[in-house]
């Protein structure tokens, strides 16, 4: 498994959980358990380098939170 969770979040990450899969997983830590908000797949296949899982990774986190900030707006007006 390998995780992308900026240094500064605690509630957030992108997860992948090896293997064959091309799922990104983006979850939020509830209840001291994470659980999955949404699922992305990887947009060329399992990436042949970290540094492409990687950016994927953080386009997957940046998508995320950018939908849970509008979710948390909506939920405001």
């Amino acid at each position: 498994m390998m995780i992308y969770q900026p240094k500064c979040e605690s509630l957030y990450r992108v997860a992948w959980y090896g293997g064959e899969s091309t799922m990104l997983r983006f979850e939020k830590k509830i209840a001291g358990e994470w659980k999955e908000l949404s699922v992305q797949t990887l947009m060329y296949g399992i990436p042949t380098s970290i540094k492409e899982l990687y950016q994927e990774m953080q386009e997957v986190y940046n998508y995320g939170i950018t939908m849970e900030q509008d979710n948390l707006i909506g939920t405001i007006f």
